[in-house]
């Protein structure tokens, strides 16, 4: 029996989505501060080689520069604390606000204001994800239009006027922009994240086909090996008790021998149900062979132990009294061990409850046997009752 659990390795698996969007917003901080960039770059050259009657807003477009960049830093902090969304609306919102002032205060040259209000959708659709891209493509596009009603005559595209349907079909394609762009981030998000999802739920489902007996749904070997490391790891840090349990079920063959494997795989379901609900939420119980099972009891004492060997004799007896219940009475034999300072890997621990329980086999049916009878030991000692 000690062999079955040292082979196989160990499954594991931890998707993180949350990392995903981190990585995603970091890069997004970048592109669209490049973009800002592209953006001041167009701006200094459309003053130097473009007359324009509007009032010279470089010294607002510097202070600008400064506080955004500013925000540029606090968002990339919010995003190394795992708040994306802040630091996404944080973003969007100061951008969005930066090109709404120049829109309106500072230039009639619609092709620098309205190629800044794509930043904040982009952000929206980078960063925060869902439909908050229309949150902020919304407002640009009607804020586009509010323009051109209050210029007027002085609606200007680098530096020719905009008028009747040229205008029109300026501003109408600034909308068509705006609302694709969203839409198309909010398409691209919802796919993104439902794929996400499907693959999380495929995880987690071979996650427990790795871990779980596909007949008893219990514990398999290859999870209660990875469980015993832990527990006996905590259990040697903190000084604290552990034990271990093998159940073998006394001449289960016969049941298949009698009634047929179908009969014998539903007993094994059943019983396993059973014993499973006279444990604590903190018991491990796992099912290790055909008919041999084991269970993991920490902040427990061989005394325990022998109380919770009996709790389960008792389930076992009432499954096998049920008056749908065509097989005869079960039994099995039961060996346990407790945890050892002197211990070095659980395989010290494995093999006392081996040999414990081999020692219940040759006793006869339904027998209870602890390392005290395979080897004088001294237990880890009881704390003290208040």
């Amino acid at each position: 029996m000690l062999n079955i659990f040292r082979s196989g390795p160990l499954f594991h698996t931890d998707p993180e989505l949350s990392a995903l969007r981190t990585k995603l917003s970091k890069r997004a901080v970048i592109v669209v501060y490049v973009m800002f960039g592209i953006w001041l770059l167009t701006d200094l050259l459309i003053r130097r080689f473009i007359p324009s009657s509007a009032p010279d807003s470089l010294l607002f477009d510097l202070v600008a520069a400064i506080l955004l960049g500013t925000v540029g830093v606090i968002a990339l902090r919010l995003i190394n604390l795992g708040n994306t969304s802040r630091a996404g609306y944080l973003l969007a919102n100061s951008f969005l606000v930066f090109a709404l002032i120049i829109l309106f205060f500072f230039t009639p040259r619609v092709f620098i204001p309205a190629a800044l209000l794509f930043i904040p959708i982009a952000l929206a659709g980078m960063m925060i994800g869902g439909r908050t891209p229309f949150l902020y493509s919304v407002p640009a596009s009607l804020a586009l239009a509010a323009s051109y009603f209050m210029h007027g005559s002085e609606f200007i595209l680098l530096g020719v006027e905009l008028e009747g349907i040229t205008a029109g079909l300026f501003l109408g394609c600034q909308i068509v922009l705006h609302q694709g762009l969203a839409t198309m981030f909010t398409i691209t998000s919802a796919h993104v994240e439902s794929t996400i999802e499907q693959l999380l739920y495929q995880t987690e489902q071979l996650s427990h086909l790795a871990n779980t007996d596909a007949l008893s749904e219990l514990a398999n070997r290859r999870f209660f090996v990875e469980q015993l490391e832990r527990e006996f790891a905590r259990a040697k840090r903190y000084r604290r008790p552990l034990t271990l349990l093998y159940l073998d079920l006394d001449d289960f063959k016969l049941i298949n021998d009698r009634f047929g494997h179908a009969v014998g795989d539903d007993v094994i379901r059943n019983l396993s149900l059973s014993m499973r609900a006279v444990l604590r939420s903190t018991d491990l119980l796992a099912r290790i062979g055909g008919d041999e099972f084991a269970v993991l009891l920490p902040e427990t004492t061989i005394k325990g132990g022998i109380g919770v060997t009996q709790k389960l004799k008792r389930a076992l007896v009432a499954f096998t009294s049920r008056p749908d219940c065509v097989i005869p009475s079960l039994t099995f034999s039961a060996g346990l061990a407790q945890f050892r300072f002197e211990d070095e890997s659980i395989d010290d621990l494995l093999a006392r409850a081996d040999a414990a329980q081999y020692k219940a086999k040759d006793a006869g049916k339904g027998q209870i046997r602890t390392q005290h009878d395979t080897i004088q030991l001294s237990l880890f000692e009881e704390e003290p009752t208040p």
